[in-house]
């Protein structure tokens, strides 16, 4: 019945997608929610073909200068693209999979992995960081170089235990940080996102959402119960959180109020982007990709990767830079391999 369904939705989102297509062509569009200079999505294939395996996050400081993580369960990969061509990063490490990427220039980005791993770019080379921690690591944000947040839990594929995993880079060493009191047991915290020093958000396992406000963590408690996997804003007053595992979970926050939000049949959200305060980007399992009104949570776009073959490749995470917009991911469900990876970007539009 899973297959049944995830098909349908398929199938209309694709007409959908069609529907949104004939209105543009009839100028029925609103050009404030996105519609105006956007390109449609195309893949990169070369991309692809470089990994041999999946690719689960994306971060760049310009659409010249993007990096991609991922790999194999027993080994990361990096790829850079620079605007015209991806190329396979000689990082000279030797590490497993590679889950997230962030940073605050071309020579200075950072990435986290299964394992505990840590992982430096200065510009020039590549170097590992000590990690306090084995457990798997999910997400890495932070507001400057000195001032970093990772998230992290499970040892998937491994023997020993699994433990929500907060970790502190303060400059100079990374040090675990401990968890406040939740009302939910916990295995993992999978995302992290701030919109400044003082005001930082986590999502993980079984809903938990927690913040920070520059001096303590303290938990938000949501109605859902069901996993959070990634979280963005475009400001304090402007954060989406997606998840989900059979069907998709929107949660967003106005500055005010956490909001839960249903996108009907929708397949589990892994991926969330925001550059417009009134616009969320969404990628799903089954290779979904979604464009969200933030106030009414209408579904304004939606976009079906390729599925040659079964399983389909997920999208694992969605991210923006210098008017466009890349997705990344894999077919995460073929645990055992042949390991595919999944790469489309494209052009945003006004008000996107």
């Amino acid at each position: 019945m899973k297959n049944r369904r995830f098909s349908w939705a398929r199938a209309i989102g694709r007409a959908a997608s069609l529907l949104v297509l004939l209105c543009a062509l009839a100028a029925c569009g609103d050009d404030s929610k996105g519609d105006a200079g956007r390109t449609e999505w195309a893949a990169s294939s070369d991309a692809v073909a470089l990994v041999d395996g999946w690719l689960l996050s994306a971060w760049g400081p310009s659409a010249d200068a993007l990096f991609a993580v991922g790999g194999v369960p027993g080994a990361g990969r990096v790829l850079r693209f620079d605007g015209t061509d991806w190329s396979l990063e000689a990082t000279g490490l030797e590490v497993p999979l590679l889950n997230w990427v962030h940073g605050f220039g071309p020579d200075d980005v950072w990435v986290v992995g299964n394992a505990g791993t840590i992982a430096r770019y200065d510009g020039t080379s590549w170097a590992l960081v000590a990690s306090p921690t084995d457990q798997d690591l999910w997400g890495i944000w932070g507001d400057a170089p000195d001032s970093l947040w990772a998230v992290g839990g499970g040892t998937f594929g491994r023997e020993g235990s699994s433990e929500a995993t907060l970790l502190r880079w303060d400059g100079a060493t990374w040090s675990s940080i401990s968890l406040p009191e939740l009302d939910r047991p916990r295995a993992a915290l999978f995302k992290v996102w701030g919109a400044g020093a003082d005001d930082v958000t986590v999502v993980g396992q079984g809903g938990v959402l927690l913040r920070f406000d520059g001096t303590t963590w303290s938990q938000v408690v949501l109605d859902t119960t069901r996993d959070l996997i990634s979280v963005w804003g475009s400001g304090p007053d402007r954060i989406a959180i997606a998840g989900g595992r059979s069907n998709a979970v929107l949660v967003t926050y106005d500055g005010s109020d956490w909001t839960e939000r249903s996108l009907g049949a929708t397949p589990g959200l892994n991926g969330v982007w925001m550059r417009s305060p009134d616009v969320i980007h969404l990628g799903s399992v089954e290779g979904g990709l979604y464009r969200v009104d933030f106030e009414t949570g209408d579904v304004l776009e939606e976009f079906f990767t390729d599925c040659p073959t079964f399983p389909c490749a997920d999208v694992h995470a969605v991210f923006g830079v210098d008017g466009w917009i890349f997705t990344v991911g894999g077919n995460f469900a073929q645990s055992a391999g042949p390991f595919r990876g999944l790469v489309y970007s494209r052009r945003l539009g006004g008000g996107e």
